[in-house]
């Protein structure tokens, strides 16, 4: 299983992941590479551990220059000299890599906080049992039926109106923690995450159930 997550970014003759990040936050810059890395490329050489700003992909890339905690990158302009070379999974990530996740996260949800309030807009049921908002910490039916009657009445046009209207307080911290619980793979559902092992599940294997609201939302 680990070998399937850490396959590589881009190979000839192997199927690519079908979405691509363009920008993404530095998580980690190891400069003098990793020699416990499970890369041979990434040992000796320098390269940083990043965080897909569309997606949530966790990649491992090789920089020619010198990278900052939290930095963001265009991975289309060459000019940054940053080349993925993996797609690789939570487990991967250094000490530093996961303390930095949380804060980039966050960092994320608020430049997109229009996109994560439209999904509190238009969200819609999963089952016949399950609506997606239930998935978010803490929401459970009295906070969701609360959350659909005022939507009906008035689309929410922010976080502090959600919370306002709502009573939920932290929004940014529960959207987090979703986000989390997705790179994790802790849940066959993903609202916000593209999962890295999205294929057709073997016997014994979760079925794994790609949503992608932000995706739908744009």
């Amino acid at each position: 299983m680990m070998a399937e997550n850490r396959r590589p970014y881009e190979r000839k003759n192997e199927r690519r992941v079908e979405r691509r990040e363009k920008f993404a936050y530095v998580l980690d810059y190891l400069r003098e590479g990793n020699p416990l890395d499970k890369h041979k490329i990434h040992k000796n050489r320098p390269f940083a551990q990043l965080l897909g700003a569309d997606y949530f992909m966790l990649m491992e890339a090789s920089t020619s220059r010198e990278l900052q905690l939290e930095e963001e990158i265009d991975l289309e302009d060459p000019s940054f000299g940053v080349k993925v070379d993996f797609i690789i999974s939570y487990d991967d990530l250094t000490s530093v890599a996961k303390d930095t996740l949380i804060r980039v996260i966050k960092k994320i949800i608020g430049e997109k906080e229009k996109l994560f309030v439209e999904f509190f807009n238009k969200s819609e049921p999963l089952t016949l049992k399950l609506h997606a908002l239930e998935l978010l910490p803490g929401i459970g039916k009295k906070t969701l039926r609360e959350i659909l009657e005022e939507r009906k009445k008035k689309p929410f046009e922010s976080f502090k109106d959600i919370e306002d209207r709502t009573g939920i307080k932290n929004i940014v911290d529960i959207i987090t923690e979703r986000i989390i619980i997705e790179i994790e793979r802790k849940d066959k559902y993903y609202l916000f995450a593209y999962p890295i092992d999205h294929r057709k599940p073997q016997a014994g294997q979760q079925e794994i159930i790609y949503v992608g609201y932000l995706e739908k939302l744009k």
